[in-house]
């Protein structure tokens, strides 16, 4: 299930920071708690990532390298996924019951909030990230343990991702799929660098081509591909080619 989310800045000259995940995610369990202590305990609680966000979308902007984005459009876009009917209708009754929200310096007022069609996702369906997808390993340099993020271009990124999404998905539903094998096919990539609290992510946003089981399909549609997905990592959209090759927008 997925929500879109029109967010209207108040103010003069409103600003959003670059790094502003984590905000987002702590205002987002916020809303689940005006309406279900119990829902934002077992979410922030919980090793099992229960939603995934997208970047906030800003149509008409100016970026400012010391600064952040300057919002030059009326209204941004934040589109919040989950597996669970239940999450969802707490966040969205969180932000009818409490609609302000604050993003570094900027305030700003949930003006729409909407549920959105689930798209059809067949074999072969194209996905572009709405947010980064972040994929981590293990390595060791000078007898010590590091962990380094992996992009599309290193070949351990996809056994990983693979392995991930296979965990991911047992723990949540306490099984394996009935069918487990996919691949993505990297269509372009490009690698962006987030600071989540007081760590930094790198993570790859991409167009990807995925093949394969139909259950880690739909649950990386509602629950995000990769890493770290609670903090607004690995959420993707159905690109709709058809309506691309006539130069409409994919949904």
């Amino acid at each position: 299930m997925r929500i879109e989310i029109k967010l209207r800045p108040i103010g003069e000259d409103p600003i959003l920071p670059f790094n502003y995940n984590y905000e987002v995610y702590r205002q987002i369990v916020d809303k689940i708690t005006l309406i279900s202590p119990d829902i934002a305990k077992e979410v922030e609680l919980s090793h099992v990532d229960h939603f995934t966000f997208s970047r906030i979308l800003v149509r008409k902007r100016e970026l400012l390298p010391e600064r952040g984005i300057r919002i030059l459009s009326d209204t941004v876009s934040l589109y919040v996924s989950s597996h669970s009917p239940e999450v969802i209708q707490a966040i969205v009754e969180g932000f009818m019951t409490s609609p302000s929200m604050k993003i570094g310096e900027t305030d700003f007022v949930a003006d729409d909030v909407k549920p959105l069609k689930e798209p059809r996702i067949h074999n072969g369906v194209l996905f572009s990230t709405l947010s980064p997808i972040i994929v981590r390993t293990v390595k060791f340099e000078n007898n010590r343990m590091k962990i380094w993020d992996l992009y599309p271009s290193e070949p351990t990124f996809f056994d990983k991702l693979r392995k991930v999404m296979l965990l991911r998905y047992s723990e949540l539903y306490g099984r394996t799929p009935e069918d487990s094998l996919f691949k993505i096919e990297v269509v372009k990539f490009k690698p962006v660098r987030i600071l989540v609290a007081d760590t930094y992510y790198r993570g790859s946003l991409m167009i990807f081509r995925y093949f394969g089981s139909q259950e880690i399909a739909s649950f990386g549609y509602d629950l995000g591909f990769g890493e770290k997905t609670r903090y607004g990592f690995g959420m993707v959209k159905v690109i709709d080619e058809d309506r691309a090759k006539s130069g409409e927008m994919g949904g």
